[in-house]
Parts: structure tokens; C-alpha cells; sequence
């Protein structure tokens, strides 16, 4: 059994290809893909297949930028609630907290978490532990998603201190700093957007917060809907949040919290594109950034925090995550 999407990102996706003049019936034949499926609102369609997708949709666009343009060409209010949510959020934190929490309605493949600290928020995307990993096209498209659609959401034309992509950089960068309007880093130990806290906290152009509450009570309600079977993963993190704070969770007691066998824990993550470790290292690695951007806590603590018997355990750990040392990342907030 394989992760699955809802078909949502797959429709925006080729009505974004059909808006730049591109044969999407083509697209759909080379990725085996049903017309029928992907216009199925409720349908949720195989996550290879939507990799199939997306390498049909590059190879017959010739355009090594397709995810920046896509979402450039897609209309306010193709993904609907979290749009809506977005245009009615009161701040520009509170709608991209709420795409954040309702992302799993366009894909629950990956994750959207943040961390606010006092002078920057980080808000990261990550993939699945898989053999396609979280590519380029998918990460670009995203990314500029999230920014492009919580600009237009909010009517503010907030701006972000930088990007940040995990894969290497391209040969030409000049799409990216145009539609990201900041700087862009590539080979990074993370996939993120970065925003300063009062750029965050910044209220919004034309916010309804009773619209905003109503939106929000629907988006719940979609989200409890959702196939209990994909929770998997979400029910691993919260076990492993609730034993981190000083704890080492392991693999054998989290199974056990979930009333299953390690391995029965490790297959039902396999099949949603994870490895306990993985979701583990990302767990801590957010939790450290969190952290780290707290002046009181000392790197020794946050160590211990996060269940490091020692201290160059968890530079060792945190160089590995981000490609610097835990007293680089600190200090580059520091100087936000």
C-alpha cells in the first residue's frame, strides 16, 4: 500500500499546464493517470502516479522552471478553503499557520511546520522518506504557493528575509529571486521560508474574522474526515513530541504507545513514505531550531532537551540536519 493524494494538487496542477499552453491530455496519457480520477474531488490518486504527473508535465514543457510558472498562471481560490482561509486570517502569521494545519486537505505526503522564534519565524516543508525524495519541481511549486497565495490572501505584499532549498542550485536562479522577491540559498540543510517575527505578527488587508472563524470550523471538519489510515504518521509525531522533552523516544516504546509491534510500526510508516528515524531527526531538528532561538536556553541544554547524552552528539546531529553548527544557526538569527 502506498501514500495516496487527494486529487486537488494533481487538478491545480494541470489547469496551471492547460494556462501556459501545454497538451494536458498528453501529460495525463505519459503519467497513466485518468482524466476522470484527477476531476474527482474526492478522489485520491497514488503518490508514484503523481510523481508520474510531474515528470510528464517537465518533459513536455521544455521548462526547467514549470513550478514557478504553474502557480504564477493558477487563480486565487483553486485550492479553495485555504485560500478562503487565507483572505479572511486577521495576520499574515495566522494564515500561513492555517495552511499549515490544513495541508494534509491538498497533500498528507508532507508537512508544513514552523517555528516561531523572537526575531524570525522558519516555515519549513518536508518530503517523504522515499526513493524520489522531495524533488525540485515539487518543492519550487510549493513554496511559491504558499508565498504567492498568502500575498494575494492577505492583500499584503509582505516580503521574506530569504529561502532556503534543499537541492543543489540550478543553473540560473533568475525565476526564483523574481517570484520570491529575496534572497534564495541553495544546498541547505532544510526546505523553508523564512520571515521576520513583526512581518508575521503584521495584520492583514481586509481580515474577516468571523468569516475566519466559520472557514476554520469547516476546514476542521474536512480535515476529521480525512482516512483515519494516514494518520499513521501524524500519531507517531505526537507520541514522540510528548517523549521528547528530556527523553530519547525510541522506536520500541513509541510502538508500544500505539498498541503495535516495532515492526508493524515500521511497515505502516514504509507504506506512507517514512522511516522512524527520519521522522525522529525531523522532530528534533524543528524542535532544536525552536530552541535555538531562545537567547536563555544554552546549546547544552537544548542538548539535553532533546535527549543527546551529550553535547557534540547533538552538534554532530545538528551539523547533519542544517550543514551548520548550532552556534552558526544561532547566530545568524541574532543578527536577523
Amino acid at each position: 500500500m502506498s501514500a495516496t493524494i487527494l486529487s486537488v494538487s494533481s487538478r491545480a496542477l494541470l489547469d496551471a499546464c492547460a494556462r501556459l499552453g501545454l497538451d494536458t491530455q498528453q501529460i495525463l496519457k505519459a503519467a497513466g493517470v485518468d482524466e476522470a480520477t484527477v476531476q474527482d474531488s474526492d478522489a485520491r490518486i497514488p503518490i508514484d502516479q503523481v510523481d508520474a504527473l510531474w515528470r510528464s508535465a517537465y518533459e513536455l514543457s521544455n521548462d526547467p522552471d514549470l513550478g514557478l510558472h504553474a502557480i504564477e498562471v493558477l487563480p486565487f481560490g483553486a485550492y479553495r478553503v485555504i485560500d478562503f482561509l487565507a483572505s479572511s486570517a486577521p495576520t499574515i502569521g495566522a494564515a500561513l499557520a492555517r495552511v499549515s494545519e490544513y495541508f494534509p486537505l491538498i497533500s498528507a505526503a508532507v508537512r508544513l511546520p514552523y517555528s516561531i522564534g523572537s526575531r524570525e519565524v522558519t516555515y519549513a516543508l518536508e518530503g517523504p522518506h522515499r526513493a524520489s525524495g522531495l524533488g525540485r519541481p515539487y518543492a519550487e511549486y510549493t513554496l511559491a504557493a504558499i508565498f504567492l497565495r498568502t500575498r494575494i490572501g492577505t492583500r499584503t505584499q509582505y516580503r521574506l528575509i530569504r529561502v532556503d532549498f534543499g537541492f543543489p542550485r540550478p543553473p540560473c536562479v533568475t525565476e526564483h529571486e523574481r517570484i520570491f522577491d529575496c534572497p534564495v540559498h541553495f544546498g541547505a540543510g532544510v526546505t523553508q521560508l523564512v520571515v521576520a517575527r513583526e512581518m508575521w505578527d503584521t495584520p492583514s488587508t481586509g481580515g474577516d474574522p468571523g468569516l475566519f472563524s466559520v472557514l476554520d470550523a469547516h476546514a476542521r471538519m474536512l480535515l476529521d474526515q480525512l482516512p483515519k489510515g494516514d494518520d499513521v504518521v501524524a500519531r507517531v509525531r505526537e507520541a514522540i513530541a510528548a517523549e521528547l522533552r528530556g527523553g530519547n523516544p525510541k522506536l520500541e516504546s513509541i510502538a508500544k504507545q500505539l498498541a503495535m509491534s516495532p515492526r508493524t510500526l515500521q511497515r505502516r510508516l514504509r507504506e506512507h513514505g517514512q522511516i522512524f528515524n527520519d521522522v525522529l531527526d525531523s522532530m528534533r531538528f524543528h524542535a532544536a531550531k525552536a530552541y535555538l532561538s531562545q537567547r536563555d536556553i544554552a546549546s547544552a541544554e537544548v542538548a539535553f532537551l532533546l535527549g543527546f547524552a551529550a553535547q557534540s552528539s547533538f552538534n554532530h546531529a545538528f551539523r547533519r540536519w542544517s550543514g551548520q553548527t548550532p552556534t552558526t544557526f544561532r547566530r545568524g538569527i541574532v543578527a536577523v
